[in-house]
């Protein structure tokens, strides 16, 4: 018989992102003073966004590394509480020299680069089903309506 998926707890959680933040300290240009990255998702639709602010205050878009993507969907799906589904996107914000905060939305629908198709909200749905509140939206999406 096989074990039943523990979810991963924030103390878990926490101490992932301080390996992230490591990874995160040697991958950003060296001039950096603060990261800003937000990972979204609903089913297998992903949006990464991020940008460094430099010592010199100046603003650019970055591109995270190879494997973020992949770090914040095991996270994501290791995260997922049975009834309460996952979160859909998570804000990791940091600062020289490395202390960060990690914000996570399970709730309210990710503010989009662009609105995923109907078919991904289902796809979320039936991977982590939820109930009451944290459904609403997502069945309105999944039958292809809008706010």
């Amino acid at each position: 018989m096989p074990m039943p998926v523990v979810p991963t707890s924030a103390a878990q959680a926490n101490q992932l992102f301080k390996e992230f933040t490591t990874w995160m300290v040697h991958s950003v240009p060296s001039d950096y003073e603060q990261l800003f990255l937000v990972f979204r998702s609903v089913g297998d639709y992903v949006e990464i966004s991020a940008n460094v602010l430099t010592v010199m205050g100046t603003s650019t878009p970055w591109t995270p590394p190879a494997g973020v993507e992949e770090f914040f969907v095991q996270l994501r799906d290791s995260m997922a509480q049975p009834g309460e589904g996952a979160w859909t996107s998570v804000r990791y914000h940091m600062v020289h020299p490395g202390g960060y905060s990690v914000k996570y939305d399970w709730d309210g629908e990710p503010d989009w680069d662009h609105v995923p198709p109907a078919r991904f909200f289902a796809q979320e749905l039936e991977r982590y089903p939820r109930t009451g509140e944290r459904a609403e939206w997502l069945q309105r999406r999944a039958a292809g309506q809008a706010d």
